[in-house]
């Protein structure tokens, strides 16, 4: 057989190029082309190559080192059957199956020291869902401007991909700070953490985000790390009652156990308003893993209060009971769930029950209203 040092030149060059994962660039299309004209490829198997090529995202200007896509999906259903005592009305039953989050953005690096996130929300409207740039040369202190969370709350700053419930807490739902346009000053040193910042208390929606600031949110937090427990306080300060924000004073405590298949998180929160209202509540959730790293078992406890007259309203779904008591000042809930790991928090199945109950203790009799919520659902992030 003839030896042809130009087609074993060719193929070597395109079997280094598929084993590299070789980009669909034009400069590669133009490689490709070359390679089949020559007679080196077959048109069949430069477009093989082609559908194996991986997809390169390349930045619009050459400051930027590193650029990533990122989003998650997430759908779910629920079923909540609700019932009444001491008040007129009857509770019956509610049902949904829906696309809980839909989200795609951007993230990367600018200069090795600054980074940049960008998330939309892309479900039936398309709005901006947070939106930060950080100054990150020095881990001890950073800086951070943008559309994101105060730092409150570790339930609530713990991301909807990675909860180990269908949906976070009540408690946690009360003392929610949204997501509101600040600054912030953050770092560690050692074993301590820090956080301050200061936001855009009138609203958090897009159209307000740098206007209307009649209103301020001060944010301040600490924490300690000596694992295998990590602990945080944090402050939370609306200086105005027109904020969006309900309370004037708020603070939340939070401790987290981790070892092995073991997780323990608990938390306690406590908040007044302007007119010295008051709301204090906690939960307990311990979890544990019966297969490591994929069946994971989790319960969460939780209590709140509110001052007579307050108002607490109802966790997610019994809220969209028809008829059902929720303007109880005292509510509290038993959920028990159970998750699978396909690819960690990356793609996951997860179902649950809660039982909830809303009461007011300053009625007799007490008006209370029971809701029982069947959810499950699947979650994926990229």
């Amino acid at each position: 057989m003839k030896f042809n040092l130009r087609k074993f030149a060719g193929l070597s060059l395109a079997g280094f190029a598929l084993a590299a994962g070789i980009s669909a660039h034009a400069g590669d299309k133009a490689l490709l082309d070359a390679l089949v004209e020559n007679n080196v490829l077959t048109r069949a198997q430069a477009d093989e190559i082609r559908g194996k090529a991986p997809t390169l995202v390349t930045p619009n200007r050459g400051i930027v080192t590193e650029l990533k896509i990122r989003g998650r999906i997430q759908g779910q259903f629920a079923y909540a059957d609700g019932s009444n005592s001491n008040t007129a009305a009857a509770a019956t039953d509610y049902s949904t199956m829906e696309i809980r989050r839909t989200r795609l953005g951007v993230q990367g690096r600018i200069f090795d020291d600054w980074r940049f996130m960008v998330e939309a929300n892309v479900l039936s409207t398309t709005d901006l869902d947070g939106a930060v740039l950080t100054y990150a040369a020095n881990p001890e202190a950073q800086f951070t401007v943008g559309k994101a969370k105060p730092r409150f709350g570790h339930e609530e700053n713990t991301s909807s991909a990675s909860i180990l419930t269908m949906e976070r807490s009540r408690l946690t739902g009360l003392f929610n700070g949204g997501k509101p346009i600040g600054v912030r000053v953050h770092g560690a040193v050692d074993n301590f953490s820090y956080y301050a910042g200061l936001f855009n208390g009138a609203s958090t929606s897009t159209s307000r985000m740098g206007s209307g600031n009649d209103s301020y949110l001060w944010n301040a937090s600490v924490g300690y790390n000596m694992s295998p427990v990590r602990l945080r306080l944090d402050y939370l300060h609306s200086t105005k009652a027109s904020g969006y924000y309900r309370f004037e004073d708020a603070f939340a405590f939070s401790a987290h156990y981790n070892a092995d298949q073991f997780d323990l998180r608990a938390e306690l929160m406590r908040g007044s308003d302007h007119a010295s209202n008051k709301i204090r509540g906690w939960y307990v959730m311990p979890s544990y893993f019966f297969t490591p790293g994929k069946l994971q078992g989790v319960l969460r406890y939780e209590q709140v209060k509110g001052d007579a007259g307050v108002n607490l309203g109802a966790n997610r779904y019994a809220a969209d009971v028809p008829g059902i008591y929720r303007s109880g000042n005292r509510y509290n809930a038993l959920y028990a769930g159970i998750n699978y790991y396909i690819s960690g928090d990356n793609l996951k199945l997860m179902a649950g029950i809660e039982r909830a109950e809303n009461y007011n203790d300053a009625v007799d009799p007490e008006p209370k209203g029971k809701t029982t919520t069947l959810i499950s659902g699947v979650r994926m992030q990229f």
